[in-house]
């Protein structure tokens, strides 16, 4: 029987190849972050487009800690102030230019297409309110945890991975200070979903 030795160089390519085939498999992971604009300010009588609050502006830097790195390459806000304030230091830190996007729930999947076709395999943040948050989690395809957020929910960072076979995730957490009346249910906590990626969170 021959015996047929394969070259060392060979293995080494082998195994390179196999390293960039599941980093591709990876990258084909589109994961898209949404969340309520932070706190706005209540003292502003007649101002139907108010600014943030105090406590808004502590947790629009909250989340810009939070996803500094997460290599968001797309940010997407409505046409008001407080979401373009909720994403304003995490744009600054990465250097993104936020984009505007019409929250009419008649286009919201058409958007939601947009940004998958446009942004496949990569990190997309997108800013809402109480009651878009959850059409768009359904316009990207992903259940809704609640009927619709209570107007004390400013606390949760949604997060919905969009595999390359279809087959989309959504896992919920907390971010920033405690301010929420809504609990996430457990199905949706990372740490419950994938106890392999346990990471510490906010201790709520």
């Amino acid at each position: 029987m021959k015996i047929v030795i394969m070259p060392a160089n060979f293995f080494k390519l082998l195994f390179i190849c196999l390293l960039l085939s599941n980093f591709n498999a990876s990258a084909q992971k589109t994961n898209i972050w949404i969340v309520r604009h932070a706190e706005k300010a209540t003292l502003m009588a007649k101002n139907d487009d108010p600014v943030l609050s105090t406590a808004g502006q502590k947790r629009a830097e909250a989340l810009a800690k939070e996803l500094k790195r997460a290599h968001i390459k797309a940010i997407y806000v409505t046409k008001y102030k407080r979401t373009g304030l909720t994403a304003r230091p995490l744009a600054y830190k990465i250097k993104v230019l936020p984009r505007v996007y019409d929250t009419d729930t008649a286009v919201l999947k058409k958007f939601a297409k947009t940004v998958l076709k446009n942004f496949k395999g990569d990190n997309v943040l997108i800013v809402g309110h109480s009651n878009t948050i959850m059409v768009l989690l359904d316009a990207f395809g992903a259940e809704m945890p609640f009927t619709a957020l209570d107007e004390e929910d400013y606390d949760m960072l949604f997060k919905v991975t969009v595999k390359e076979n279809g087959k989309v995730e959504l896992a919920i957490d907390y971010y920033g200070d405690k301010h929420h009346t809504n609990e996430i249910p457990e199905k949706y906590q990372p740490e419950i979903s994938h106890p392999e990626n346990i990471r510490p969170f906010t201790n709520y």
